[in-house]
């Protein structure tokens, strides 16, 4: 499964986040910082997943990788429920036929 990395993260009015230097928050970056912020075992795993997450545009990831993912975003504590979802939301459409959102 490809996880498209790229895709801008919103506020609840639709707009993408933006960082300090005004670019779009988005959903590679956000699991990047979860997966290394993460409080499981698998150190380096998850270490070399969240770099994957965070340097490139699409990712491919099996299902143990997304089973993961899926574990550490439900259980963070970095972001709150409006990163957290979306995150959660988009990773559950991996599952899904494809869309634009995995294609």
């Amino acid at each position: 499964m490809i996880i498209k990395t790229k895709i801008g993260l919103k506020n609840l009015k639709g707009e993408e986040f933006k960082n300090e230097e005004g670019e779009v928050f988005t959903l590679g970056q956000a699991l990047a910082n979860i997966v290394v912020g993460a409080k499981e075992d698998g150190k380096m795993k998850l270490f070399l997943l969240g770099t994957k997450l965070f340097q490139n545009e699409k990712v491919e990831v099996d299902e143990v990788d997304l089973l993961l993912l899926k574990k550490v975003v439900k259980t963070t504590e970095i972001y709150g429920t409006l990163i957290a979802g979306q995150c959660e939301l988009l990773l559950e459409s991996l599952n899904e036929k494809p869309n634009e959102t995995t294609k």
